[in-house]
């Protein structure tokens, strides 16, 4: 595998005054926001409709339901964390309500975190005992073969944290790596070249990476240590350029399927989060729920 750093020329940190809260959020069709909320005690998953309305319980347990991912139409999967803080994936059907365990066989032995290309030929992973000796993989179903593409034997590429994403069109794959937890570049790889290179040409500590449809650009959750809070940004991938989307500590971001809005949690009310929404280029910014509990870890659901 061949490495390549290319330093962009223009780092913008801006914020952008026109991302000003709006009093109305789009009705959209064939989608929900799934996300967990504690307002019943313990940590469930719900689903309501993009414009906040019509809120649903979906899980129902004494213990903690979080990280809600969609199986498919009628299926979310969430993992449950016990009093004992073990935990076990699950799935259930959002109308039956009927849940049963998550069995999902890795691609490659000791695979985490999976992530799948469009077509599904490539698929990203990381192996890890803990977050110390994290590796990024690529697994090809097609040749039955693995390829490394961090290596934390070398300082530049320490993948320390990954937050992985495909491009829409496959081509490419976004992380981050660098030498530790507070120093992570946005590094991209070509599937078709095996290159890496660097796309900004500093490093942060991040919580979310992902691509928008043009393949061009790339919605990141970043925080530089003891200067910053954590902020959702717009990235240019081919010059490394970073605008700032939000204010006052704002997390978890996820892309609408039509990839024109973002669902993201925002601490700005306080401690306890919100869901919130907002396009893409961070206009239009919108609260959806108000409860004293928290409220996060939101994601699309296509129906």
């Amino acid at each position: 595998m061949k490495i390549l750093y290319l330093i962009p020329t223009l780092f913008l940190f801006t914020w952008n005054s026109v991302c000003q809260e709006s009093n109305k959020a789009p009705l959209l069709e064939d989608v929900k926001i799934a996300f967990v909320s504690y307002r019943t005690g313990t940590a469930e998953i719900f689903m309501m409709n993009s414009d906040g309305s019509e809120v649903e319980q979906i899980t129902n347990s004494s213990e903690n339901n979080r990280f809600p991912f969609q199986i498919d139409a009628t299926t979310l999967g969430f993992t449950r964390i016990d009093s004992l803080n073990n935990s076990k994936k699950f799935q259930i059907d959002i109308n039956s309500k009927v849940e049963k365990p998550y069995l999902n066989e890795p691609v490659a032995e000791g695979a985490k975190w999976e992530s799948a290309g469009p077509n599904g030929r490539y698929v990203a992973f990381v192996r890890s005992n803990d977050y110390r000796d994290r590796e990024l993989y690529i697994y090809d179903s097609e040749l039955k073969k693995e390829t490394k593409i961090t290596d934390r034997e070398d300082e530049s590429t320490k993948a320390y944290s990954i937050n992985h994403s495909w491009s829409r069109d496959g081509k490419k794959l976004i992380f981050m790596s660098g030498p530790d937890w507070y120093n992570q570049f946005i590094r991209i790889y070509d599937v078709e070249t095996g290159e890496v290179r660097a796309v900004t040409e500093r490093g942060y500590m991040n919580s979310g990476l992902l691509w928008l449809p043009d393949n061009k650009t790339l919605i990141a959750n970043l925080k530089i240590e003891n200067e910053t809070l954590y902020e959702l940004y717009s990235v240019d991938v081919a010059s490394g350029a970073v605008k700032q989307l939000t204010n006052d500590i704002n997390l978890h971001p996820n892309i609408s399927p039509d990839g024109k809005w973002i669902v993201f949690e925002s601490h700005r009310h306080g401690n306890n989060g919100e869901v919130y929404i907002m396009k893409t280029d961070g206009t239009n910014q919108v609260r959806l729920t108000n409860n004293p509990d928290y409220n996060g870890r939101c994601i699309w659901f296509e129906l």
